[in-house]
């Protein structure tokens, strides 16, 4: 019954069409059509672990040649290490901080010199869930995240014309899998805020709510999908399918009905549902 009720909220918001999608997602899938890997390349930042790590050893023994782009090379930071001790001509690894026009303009330039002119590319960013719904205490994450799917909505559009395609993948929660949020990360980060605040903010919130939250943030360390697979295969299926889907959601099934829920349903009853206190 739930299911069906949440179907027909979804077919009213304008929905139906995503719903079928989904329900036909969740039946076993045949694999699709792939193009040839040999010849082409890719540039992959954030490549010292996580997703980037990973998809830059998959893409490579797919056949690409992969650019990973490493915030810790010149510190010999394990990822980076691992990845050059593949010994590989495929395998080139960068420094590459992504804040960093230098470097990030270095790299760009060392493609260049070892590639052809491509005729054309994709771009596939990575967002969230994150990036088209909001979440208490996650504000700063979410702001980053909605800029990143805003660009990317904006750079394919205006990428038509050149026939380069622009790729949003947002995943759900792969903490556990990424190890993006460590104990000791979360600790000195809410050292920051909390020095950083002012005498008015430190008062009006208080240590112990404070406290409170640093404490909800670590319990999320091991939380979420402990497999990548999801996020990888998305990823790759949009490097090398012939027809990319614009937007891939890998996530659970609750997570994706929690997204429509938020995206399609008003506001207010988006909020009721998932937000304690919220009143219709």
């Amino acid at each position: 019954m739930l299911l069906l009720a949440l179907g027909a909220a979804l077919l009213l918001a304008g929905g139906g069409r995503c719903l079928a999608r989904r329900l036909l997602f969740l039946l076993p899938r045949r694999a699709r059509r792939a193009l040839p890997a040999e010849g082409k390349a890719v540039l992959i930042t954030g490549c010292d672990k996580g997703f980037g790590h990973a998809l830059a050893k998959r893409l490579h023994a797919k056949g690409f040649t992969v650019f990973a782009g490493c915030l810790l090379m010149d510190e010999n930071g394990d990822g980076a290490r691992e990845l050059k001790n593949m010994k590989s001509d495929r395998m080139k690894v960068l420094q590459m901080d992504v804040c960093s026009d230098q470097e990030v303009a270095q790299a760009v330039d060392f493609v260049k010199r070892t590639l052809k002119e491509p005729e054309e590319g994709r771009v596939v960013n990575i967002t969230s869930m994150l990036g088209r719904m909001a979440s208490p205490s996650r504000s700063c994450y979410c702001i980053s995240k909605f800029g990143v799917a805003a660009f990317s909505d904006c750079l394919r559009q205006e990428m038509y014309r050149w026939g380069v395609r622009v790729i949003l993948v947002e995943p759900s929660n792969f903490v556990a899998a990424t190890g993006i949020l460590t104990a000791d990360s979360i600790d000195k980060q809410a050292d920051a805020l909390w020095r950083g605040a002012s005498d008015t903010v430190q008062e009006d919130y208080g240590r112990e709510y404070f406290t409170r939250h640093v404490a909800l943030m670590k319990s999320f360390i091991n939380s979420g999908l402990k497999d990548m697979s999801l996020v990888l295969n998305d990823i790759t299926d949009a490097l090398t399918s012939p027809s990319p889907n614009n937007r891939y959601n890998p996530m659970e099934t609750y997570w994706w009905v929690r997204l429509q829920v938020v995206t399609h349903l008003p506001t207010a009853i988006a909020d009721w549902l998932y937000i304690p206190g919220a009143a219709l």
